[in-house]
């Protein structure tokens, strides 16, 4: 089949842009003809192996460096090109040029825009993909899903671990379970290797949310029977996080086994930097992450690196497979102890991990996020 990939979304790296790799790869691995389907002079950040076709309609429209007055204009003009793309990816449909679209990252706001358009009365299947449902914004996409229900082509994917729709009565949503995320240009050691020191790795863009002083307490007060060294990044993008991360390293400088890394990782530096360690650490304490799959947790999986993160962090995974250790974030001591007992019994853990890894990347694997979607 020929499927377009309608993407309208510019981001300079991450989720989305590995995101939608994924697709292209899978496809082509498949058998399936990928095409990106996007606004004019849309500014790819990474070359994809597909054929690149444009949508008309205007330019992508993006909130970087306006304030808060712009931003509200500037959505109104989002809403309005995204209307004009969808009306121009039905002409394209119409002209039998595809077999299927995908729409890789959707709101209930795309619905909404879908239904003022002529896509909705496409011939083809249109496959939306969200990336999980708030609870605070269920009402919305339940109402809009209701909307779609008539339309046949319409197809609503939801990345998720849960159901949350069972007494909703959608009968045009489908609940798919999320792709790992693995390297693109460095092998992966799938033995796990046990080497000294035992290298944990914190890695991300640097927020709050995620206890970065709470866990260097309790690493400085744990008490380790094996050498264990901490690799602490934090990539920062606005200045008030730049200052507060630096005033970290300041405070924790001194505590023996600890390197800070202030600085962005970007693809192959990034893809090192994580295969370097052990064990990916991620207590990220809020509770988005119950409905929205964890792009960190599904990097530690494909990495084969075993993880220690929150309760809230997508629970089902460790529910289902060994592949870590939830770990207490109420107090330092609680968390301590755990810490403890997770690091002086990898030695004799670290094969369970192993297994435990080896099958979630089967159950999480590309082939069946894309033959989800297309089911």
């Amino acid at each position: 089949m020929k499927v377009a990939i309608l993407e309208s979304i510019v981001m300079p790296a991450g989720h989305e842009v590995e995101f939608d790799r994924i697709l292209v790869d899978e496809l082509n691995n498949q058998g399936h003809e990928p095409v990106m389907l996007v606004p004019e002079n849309f500014p790819f950040k990474i070359k994809y192996n597909a054929k690149i076709d444009y949508l008309e309609g205007g330019e992508v429209v993006t909130y970087a460096g306006a304030n808060r007055f712009q931003k509200l204009w500037l959505s109104v003009k989002r809403e309005s090109r995204r209307r004009k793309w969808f009306n121009s990816a039905y002409k394209k449909a119409t002209a039998n040029q595809y077999d299927a679209i995908i729409i890789p990252t959707a709101t209930y706001r795309y619905l909404r825009a879908i239904m003022s358009t002529d896509l909705k009365n496409s011939k083809i299947p249109v496959y939306i993909i969200f990336h999980g449902i708030n609870q605070h914004e269920k009402a919305n996409f339940v109402k809009q899903a209701k909307r779609c229900e008539q339309y046949n082509n319409i197809h609503l994917k939801v990345i998720t671990l849960r159901n949350d729709f069972k007494n909703d009565g959608l009968t045009n949503i489908d609940l798919i379970a999320p792709p790992v995320f693995k390297p693109q240009d460095l092998p992966v050691d799938k033995e796990l290797t046990y080497n000294e020191p035992l290298t944990l790795g914190f890695f991300g863009q640097y927020r709050r949310e995620k206890n970065v002083r709470f866990f260097l307490d309790a690493f400085e007060q744990a008490h380790f029977t094996i050498p264990v060294k901490l690799i602490m990044q934090g990539a920062t993008a606005r200045t008030e996080d730049s200052e507060e991360f630096e005033k970290i390293i300041k405070e924790y400088e001194n505590v023996p086994g600890i390197e800070f890394w202030h600085k962005n990782l970007i693809g192959e530096e990034w893809q090192k930097a994580l295969l370097g360690v052990d064990v990916i650490i991620a207590p990220y304490a809020a509770e988005r992450y119950r409905y929205h799959w964890s792009a960190m947790l599904f990097t530690a999986i494909g990495f084969y690196k075993p993880i220690l993160q929150s309760p809230e962090m997508n629970p089902e995974v460790l529910e289902a497979y060994n592949v870590g250790e939830a770990v207490a974030l109420d107090s330092i001591p609680a968390f301590t102890r755990q810490l403890e007992a997770f690091v002086n019994s990898y030695p004799e853990k670290h094969e369970q991990y192993k297994h435990g890894l080896l099958e979630a990347n089967k159950a999480y694997s590309h082939e069946n996020l894309l033959k989800a979607i297309l089911r």
